[in-house]
């Protein structure tokens, strides 16, 4: 994985763009800025289903867009010379996102319940000596599809295309992940997929009291 890709700000969220293979319970370790995956709980401790201690949202379509840092024009409007299959993003400051992913879940560990073979993995494998560079995936979001852009600068502008040709009419078509590259003027970086994938993570690390710090 490359450096952590935090996005969204507020929400804590990481963005796994080059869909790292991931899951509650990766535990990764953060070397010069790149995210290695260390370890799974499971294989520490096998007979522990993580699955009794971990809580699932209902599906839906998440949509990520702000109006004051993202303006959004599609091509089936009619005061656009864009084809209709086509949505242009401009990116009004850095650090901000855009998209949309289908039929999309969320699944949240509660780590109380786990604490105990937490703090003995940490001890037996020597994580408590680099406490800031290890840390547990704690929340998945997990989308059938979807699109997701991040703008690394400001006035940034992105063309996108609906691959099959369909008119794109509002921000939750993206989230069939039908779509491609146009243009764009600046850098980016991107999640654009139509099967099923874990494109958000939230992850902690523990201070040394034992209590944990969400990264983000």
């Amino acid at each position: 994985m490359q450096a952590m890709n935090k996005v969204l700000q507020g929400q804590q969220y990481i963005a796994n763009f080059l869909d790292q293979p991931l899951g509650i319970g990766s535990i990764f370790r953060m070397d010069d800025k790149q995210s290695i995956l260390a370890r799974e709980f499971s294989d520490s401790f096998p007979s522990v289903d993580l699955a009794r201690y971990t809580s699932t949202g209902s599906r839906g379509t998440l949509k990520f867009s702000e109006q004051a840092s993202v303006s959004i024009t599609f091509g089936a409007s009619a005061t656009t010379t864009l084809g209709e299959s086509a949505v242009a993003l401009k990116f009004k400051r850095a650090r901000t996102a855009a998209g949309a992913f289908n039929d999309a879940f969320v699944a949240s560990l509660r780590y109380d319940a786990i604490l105990e073979q937490l703090r003995k993995l940490w001890v037996d494998q020597g994580y408590v000596n680099y406490r800031r560079e290890y840390f547990l995936v704690f929340e998945v979001v997990t989308a059938a599809s979807g699109t997701f852009i991040y703008s690394e600068d400001r006035n940034n502008e992105i063309v996108l295309k609906h691959t099959l040709g369909e008119p794109v009419t509002k921000l939750a078509d993206l989230g069939s992940g039908n779509f491609e590259y146009v243009s764009n003027t600046k850098r980016t970086l991107e999640i654009i997929r139509t099967i099923a994938h874990k494109p958000l993570f939230k992850a902690f690390r523990f201070k040394a009291n034992w209590e944990p710090e969400v990264l983000g």
